[in-house]
């Protein structure tokens, strides 16, 4: 067979291209140190590659995550040895005042002291990482705590609210006739004297019938509860434990989240206030019932409200007028929400203390939950039926937004049936009207509160990198409303125990220096457990990294050996096919060398 010169010069020239693209190749694999280059080197190895990468640059943003968490951790590790450094000398500058020996002048010097040292507590619960409060709850910008008022009784519980900032312990007496008694909202004025001095200078006043029931006191003012009644004593008597005296001391008033919240439910909502939503304020320390007297929004409201169910009711009380007027009880408050305008009569609420919110969608039952929920819950009805019909409620619920759902679920129906779900638990009730229908597919969706800040630091693992200053430092919340699960009243309240010793000293309480003694005991004990809680999730993180940092070197291996060029290998094929090519360009050049008349 014939082999014509066209034959050969094509030939040599497909055959110099493919020497050349497998001496390029390997350039490029010596170049890059790589073996996988583009997808077309090795589609499957590439897929490898994918994979590996990913899986490194999760581990790289899990060290980051860890990073930053050591930061806040360590911060708060710091924050809290101080603050446990500062209540040691509270502790005893407490012990001192509550001797016998010391003098009005001693107590008054030791309380200068006492006022830097609660003065230092605050800082430290403002502290911030990177400009970023690490004691407030999601409210990462704001500072955790703000300097305010607290006023309290001779046993120290609060018993009112207070506005402003006072610049030293303010000591309030009820003055009358001894062993008579006035209750604020009466017609006869009530006479009080207050001191900013410890007793060396007093200040008269009087304060009348009509609302507002506001104690002025240089620049603090005190709201009193209509119908609070007080207990009256002359002005020669200066012993507090006859008559009632009111304390109103700096305290630290906690700005920050909290993970407490309050469900709403209704006995009645007349239909003039269809639109009106209700939200309780936190601080919540018990279950409240109020009803609305009168008024709408806009305008004055008037109400009254029960402590234990509906037994019992307090004096009618007036909200400040506000387009979302507060209605404040003993156990906190609600605000309301709803055009300006409209009608409130008639409206029966009641704040459940920490529930959580339930909206409902397509039934007007009411809902509320109760548990510890990690995100939101959407729960749907499978099968319609009314509350109380014989039989079950059946559901199916979802934790990712309605993407999944566990179905198949059922509850035993009645009044007041209770759907069960991942964290807690749903209680139905009548709506406001009485409706008890639940239609097919209405849903419900619980709407937990939390305060927790947290980071992934594995494959389904995480940390939680912040801390509520209210769990920590204690405190009030704003007006002196107070919680269940941080109790301004609770015996271990490091800052509202430090306040209360600042007060003790400054008005020569030589008993209240003695109480003030071990609630900072207590306070200094509650501190402890915090602090082991950091620290454990501090060694959380090292135990963490360690693994983190085990999982990246054997991934690097990984993708190494599906990508990375064995350097030997790359060094001897380079040199073979760089003498295949030059044996081709060789052979290529006697083919090139023939003339037009051999190749015609």
């Amino acid at each position: 067979m014939r082999v014509t010169t066209r034959s050969l010069y094509g030939n040599f020239l497909a055959t110099v291209n493919r020497s050349q693209n497998r001496l390029s190749e390997l350039n490029e694999q010596a170049a890059t140190q790589k073996r996988i280059n583009k997808p077309s080197d090795d589609p499957v190895g590439t897929s490898r590659v994918f994979a590996y990468r990913d899986s490194l640059a999760a581990i790289a943003q899990y060290e980051k995550n860890i990073d930053t968490a050591k930061g806040w951790l360590g911060l708060a590790d710091e924050v809290t040895m101080q603050a446990s450094d500062i209540l040691s000398r509270l502790q005893t500058l407490a012990e001192q005042g509550a001797t016998g020996t010391l003098t009005a002048k001693d107590r008054a010097a030791t309380a200068y002291e006492a006022r830097q040292l609660f003065q230092q507590l605050m800082g430290l619960a403002n502290s911030r990482y990177e400009g970023k409060s690490i004691f407030a709850g999601h409210a990462v910008e704001t500072t955790a705590y703000a300097e305010g008022a607290m006023v309290f009784d001779r046993t120290g519980t609060i018993v009112a609210r207070a506005e402003g900032r006072p610049l030293a312990t303010t000591l309030v007496q009820f003055v009358g006739p001894e062993g008579t008694q006035a209750t604020v909202g009466t017609t006869t004025p009530i006479t009080y004297r207050y001191t900013t001095d410890g007793g060396k200078s007093w200040t008269t006043k009087t304060l009348d019938a009509t609302w507002p029931h506001d104690l002025e006191l240089d620049g603090v003012t005190v709201h009193l509860e209509n119908g609070y009644t007080v207990d009256l004593s002359p002005i020669t008597n200066t012993k507090t434990s006859q008559g009632t005296w009111l304390t109103v001391a700096t305290a630290a008033v906690y700005q920050g989240d909290v993970e407490a919240e309050a469900a709403i439910t209704y006995t009645a909502k007349p239909a003039p206030a269809a639109a009106l939503q209700v939200d309780a304020l936190p601080g919540l320390a018990q279950d409240v019932r109020i009803q609305v007297l009168g008024g709408s929004m806009g305008g004055a409201v008037t109400y009254q409200y029960s402590l234990d169910g509906g037994s019992t009711w307090s004096a009618t009380q007036t909200a400040d007028t506000s387009l979302s007027p507060e209605l404040w009880t003993q156990a906190g408050a609600v605000r309301l929400r709803a055009p300006v305008g409209t009608n409130l009569t008639g409206v029966d609420l009641t704040a459940h203390a920490g529930s959580t919110a339930v909206d409902t969608f397509g039934t007007a039952v009411t809902a509320r939950a109760r548990g510890n929920f990690p995100g939101n819950v959407l729960v749907r009805v499978e099968a319609a039926t009314t509350l109380g019909a014989p039989g079950t409620i059946a559901y199916s619920y979802s934790t990712d937004g309605g993407v999944t759902w566990s179905t198949g679920h059922t509850a035993p129906n009645g009044a007041a049936p209770v759907l069960t779900v991942p964290g807690g638990e749903i209680q139905l009730s009548p709506g406001p009207n009485g409706e008890t229908a639940l239609p097919s597919s209405a849903q419900l969706m619980v709407r937990p509160a939390t305060a927790s800040h947290e980071v992934d630091i594995a494959l389904g693992a995480r940390v939680r990198l912040n801390d509520v200053g209210m769990s920590i430092f204690g405190g009030v919340f704003a007006y002196g409303a107070t919680t269940a699960s941080a109790d301004a009243n609770r015996s271990d309240n490091l800052l509202v125990a430090a306040a209360k010793l600042v007060a003790a000293l400054e008005t020569n309480d030589q008993q209240g220096c003695g109480q003030a003694t071990a609630a900072i005991k207590d306070a200094r004990n509650a501190l402890s457990v915090n602090m082991a809680s950091i620290g454990a999730r501090e060694n959380r993180l090292e135990v963490a990294a360690a693994v983190l940092s085990g999982l990246k070197l054997d991934e690097t291996e990984r993708l190494s050996r599906v990508e990375d060029v064995d350097l030997a290998e790359l060094m001897t094929r380079l040199a073979s096919q760089q003498a295949a090519y030059e044996a081709v360009l060789k052979s290529a050049s006697y083919i090139l060398r023939q003339s037009l008349v051999n190749y015609l």
